[in-house]
């Protein structure tokens, strides 16, 4: 599933207590630009509206989900939001969080999940605005600004961020999973080895049930979730963040499965309405049950439930860029597309060149690239 990072969860900050709104630009044209330093300063109807209107929108950009991750994760909020005579008409979505190995944080848009600035009209005015208000969103110690898109239709944008000094270096790659073509199909063409694992697991005795974002649910997936994760050395988020994401119950889904009765993992899965996309994000299947084959039969529910219900596209979540990684070839056998991911980074901070220098020589010496 998708979040692959360090084997530490971040350090907690004090997040805002108070609604506060920094208004920067008021312009001729009536654009007024400002920063939202809590989403609770902005009326949850009006912002999802605009997510649902704009094309680019996604869940990520919705307005439980950045909710979940300030108040589950104590992340700052950055927001930037456009409007037009009083009239929301755009909205770049940003949190302050760890820069990894270093005393330092960066601008994200979004972490964790995928932003993005939604821009409805306006655009080209918008788009200028948003990007000399990120200066302003960064403190001395936010040093770098990071867009982290997962619809290939922010390339729009990409010409434009370059000539604002951004870079899009970064590689990195997730695996797309074409639902339309129905369950049938979707099953042929997984690697003999799946399909082999599939049916081995459906000889035994097992339930799989979309469960409901209860307490209890939620703390039964999460000490799974804790265990895989470190037998897996990957980043553990507190239970806390957990518990705000039953606040978007109606854009989760919570496969649960028990073998011979008992419980053997689950999965939350992300349900993008707007594009249509279901997002594995998290698992919580330890080592003890892969013999059950308990990850394939999850994968296999998720992708009937998927299809049943209407979506389009199945997200594998992180796939890396390394074929010879255990999580990649995984993915890969479900016979999904490896696309990139989309990045862009922009220096806020002279104290950007050295680190990135850093990163540089760190991929050169352990991987052989940039």
């Amino acid at each position: 599933m998708a979040q692959q990072a360090s084997t530490t969860a971040p350090p907690q900050r004090d997040a805002p207590t108070t609604a506060t709104v920094r208004t920067l630009t008021d312009t001729e044209s009536g654009l007024t630009a400002a920063i939202v330093e809590t989403i609770q300063a902005i009326d949850r109807d009006r912002w999802n509206a605009l997510v649902e209107r704009a094309d680019l929108g996604t869940v990520f950009h919705r307005y439980e989900w950045l909710e979940a991750v300030e108040r589950g994760l104590n992340s700052p909020a950055r927001h930037i939001v456009i409007e037009k005579d009083t009239n929301l008409i755009g909205l770049f979505p940003n949190f302050i969080v760890d820069l990894p190995k270093t005393p330092f944080y960066r601008l994200s848009s979004i972490y964790p999940g995928f932003g993005g600035p939604l821009l409805t009209t306006d655009v080209a005015d918008s788009l200028e605005i948003v990007l000399e208000a990120i200066p302003a969103s960064c403190d001395g110690r936010t040093i770098v600004h990071e867009i982290r898109a997962c619809n290939p239709n922010f390339l729009r944008y990409n010409d434009r961020l370059e000539a604002e000094g951004y870079d899009s270096g970064r590689v990195s790659g997730r695996f797309l999973l074409n639902l339309e073509k129905g369950y049938d199909r979707v099953f042929d063409e997984m690697s003999s080895s799946k399909r082999r694992a599939i049916r081995r697991g459906r000889e035994q005795e097992y339930e799989i049930v979309a469960a409901e974002l209860t307490q209890s649910n939620l703390r039964q997936f999460y000490r799974k979730y804790k265990q895989h994760m470190e037998n897996v050395g990957g980043k553990i988020y507190p239970f806390s963040f957990f518990e705000q994401l039953a606040g978007m119950d109606d854009r989760i889904l919570l496969p649960m499965l028990y073998v011979d009765g008992e419980y053997a993992g689950g999965f939350v899965e992300l349900l993008n309405d707007e594009q249509n996309t279901v997002h594995g994000f998290f698992a919580g299947v330890p080592s003890d049950f892969f013999e059950y084959h308990a990850s394939e039969l999850l994968y296999d529910y998720v992708f009937q439930w998927a299809i049943d219900n209407g979506y389009e596209t199945y997200d594998f979540g992180g796939g890396g860029a390394d074929f010879e990684d255990g999580a990649f070839q995984f993915k890969e056998e479900f016979g999904g597309e490896l696309v990139p991911n989309l990045y862009w980074e922009r220096g806020t901070n002279p104290a950007w060149k050295v680190v990135e220098t850093g990163r540089s020589l760190y991929n050169r010496y352990n991987y052989g690239t940039d």
